[in-house]
């Protein structure tokens, strides 16, 4: 009998190159944004993380770009970056994600922040999904009447459906891997860009 072939981790490079932007206020943001990344890894691509402050490589880049913020960030360097490559964004699937740390019921946005976001934007990417950030309040207690007085939690959602769903944020990223995966990725690629200021994140 032959010997059994060796298997080894699939090389990132050879599947792809996807840029995550995020801009937030909480930590708990930047832990989700490094758990889309890790999934996006596990499928075997390249994935540079950064402060969407900060001076962002554009999409041409890249086989895919996802961008994400909490409801706590000013959304202008997302916004930016949007209106500075409109044209590089429509050539490579696109996703977006928002994070509340009040809570959200699943793939709904507190006060149609996603929508709205979406609507300055005058863009839409191909997957959009709205995460609940942190660790469920409590059942009763000022905060959580608070809460639903300012509008961002809605009587009907259910209190236990305010922490994180991580399956969801899996599946947000196996989403985003897919849809690299089913686009012919061409031969020639560009180099990073070793001048742009980048945080890159190791998950």
């Amino acid at each position: 009998m032959g010997e059994r072939p060796n298997r080894t981790e699939p090389d990132p490079d050879r599947r792809g190159r996807i840029l995550l932007a995020y801009a937030a206020t909480q930590d708990h943001t930047r832990l989700i944004a490094e758990t889309v990344a890790l999934r996006l890894r596990s499928h075997g691509y390249t994935v540079e993380i950064g402060d969407a402050t900060s001076c962002m490589p554009p999409p041409e880049d890249y086989d895919a770009v996802v961008l994400g913020f909490d409801l706590g960030s000013q959304t202008g360097p997302i916004l930016r970056y949007v209106d500075d490559n409109r044209a590089g964004l429509a050539q490579v699937p696109t996703a977006l994600f928002t994070v509340s740390m009040t809570g959200t019921e699943r793939d709904v946005a507190p006060g149609g922040s996603l929508e709205t976001f979406l609507r300055s934007a005058r863009w839409r990417p191909d997957f959009a999904a709205a995460f609940a950030g942190g660790s469920p309040f409590p059942r009763e207690g000022v905060l959580v009447r608070f809460v639903r007085r300012l509008g961002y939690m809605p009587p009907e959602v259910p209190l236990d459906a305010i922490s994180t769903d991580w399956t969801d944020i899996d599946r947000f990223g196996d989403a985003v891997a897919i849809a690299v995966a089913n686009i012919a990725v061409t031969a020639e690629r560009t180099e990073p860009h070793a001048d742009r200021r980048i945080e890159r994140r190791s998950v």
